[in-house]
């Protein structure tokens, strides 16, 4: 049989590497829409009107993976905390 405290260990360091993965590539992007929102008010013309939409598509990727890695950590978070119940359980009958 597998060693859960191992694995939690495991699990908890993946976790906590996701979270800051997460909380750096949000801060990041904030500063990238920033840096875009005062390039866009005075970037005009059809290369200007091509990159708009470009972006819009970017926009929506980075904000798809943002929710999907936060939805990840949260399942994570769970399973964690369940595994964190086993092993307090298996310590007691051990």
């Amino acid at each position: 049989m597998a060693d859960t405290k191992v694995l939690l260990a495991g699990l908890e360091k993946y976790h906590e590497s996701l979270n800051r993965h997460l909380a750096d590539l949000t801060a990041e992007y904030q500063q990238l829409e920033g840096s875009w929102r005062r390039f866009s008010s005075v970037y005009q013309g059809t290369a200007a009107d091509q990159f708009r939409a470009n972006w819009m598509r970017t926009v929506t990727n980075f904000q798809e993976y943002i929710t999907q890695t936060g939805k990840i950590s949260k399942m994570l978070e769970d399973r964690i905390e369940k595994l964190r119940i086993v092993n307090r359980t298996e310590g007691v009958l051990g």
